[in-house]
């Protein structure tokens, strides 16, 4: 079970360093088997300034930008449009390893080398913004790394649950436990449904066939439902415990299932056979 602070913190406040919370944890029953910074791999990103942007001579939409980095300067081929002279940006240099299992690597492109990469915020797991590469505030140093520069920070606690404690396979069973570490208040997410939603046996039906093995199954009929991308902060909340976000329909699933613990699924009522549940 991961559980990342940025998440935990929705719901209880975080009094304990990283490492204290991690041996409270343990001590009180929830080994905890690691404990990260989901942010590590931005470590060789740094914040260079774009000294000089020229034209690629074998290819019309790509640019030769050159890029200070305080210790040195090198030499990057980009295609992002919005690249320009005095801008700071983030380049990640060559052995940078993204999330999505990109690795960064000194390269040739259309015959110039370029000594890394020039990101968007989507590339760099950090916004969803792929239009052109990052614009970093004109106060930041030039030379820090990224997670430096921005304070992007958030520990993630990797926990080894034993079979009688599944009350803390959710991050809000976890939070539960670090209130009761600290003795601090716990505050619930609010949750409401609709009072005047049509009769759903008009529409469909649960059948449970064998109660021993499945003592209750609850459905719930959504209509109107368009599937498209997530926002950024639900793709982020379930990236910071390492699931991949799908899109808006999967991935609330998913939040609420390791939010509460509470097991979710969506079916499209479309394609369901004979549009119910057995």
């Amino acid at each position: 079970m991961k559980a990342s602070f940025s998440w935990l913190k929705e719901y209880v406040s975080i009094e304990m360093s990283a490492s204290d919370l991690a041996e409270g944890l343990t001590m009180a029953g929830l080994e905890v088997e690691a404990l990260t910074d989901r942010y590590d791999y931005l470590d060789s990103v740094r914040v260079g300034q774009i000294t000089e942007v020229r034209p690629h001579p074998n290819a019309d939409r790509l640019k030769l930008c050159r890029v200070d980095l305080g210790d040195r300067s090198v030499s990057v081929v980009c295609g992002a449009p919005n690249a320009k002279e005095g801008m700071l940006s983030a380049l990640a240099l060559p052995g940078t390893l993204f999330p999505d299992g990109t690795v960064i690597q000194v390269g040739t492109i259309r015959g110039q080398e370029s000594a890394g990469m020039l990101c968007s915020e989507g590339e760099l797991c950090i916004g969803l913004d792929r239009s052109g590469i990052v614009e970093l505030p004109s106060e930041i140093r030039v030379g820090q790394t990224l997670p430096e520069a921005l304070g992007l920070s958030d520990p993630v606690l990797e926990i080894d649950l034993t079979p009688n404690r599944p009350d803390c396979l959710s991050i809000i069973g976890i939070s539960r436990e670090i209130a009761a570490i600290q003795k601090t208040p716990m505050k619930y997410p609010e949750s409401s449904l609709p009072t005047d939603s049509d009769d759903i046996n008009r529409y469909t039906s649960v059948s449970i066939e064998d109660p021993d093995h499945c003592p209750r199954y609850a459905a719930r009929l959504l209509t109107d439902i368009t599937i498209a991308p997530s926002p950024f902060w639900l793709q982020d909340r379930l990236s910071s415990v390492g699931l991949r976000p799908i899109n808006n329909i999967v991935d609330v699933t998913n939040f609420v299932m390791m939010e509460t613990g509470q097991p979710l699924h969506a079916f499209d009522f479309d394609l369901l056979a004979e549009n119910r549940i057995v």
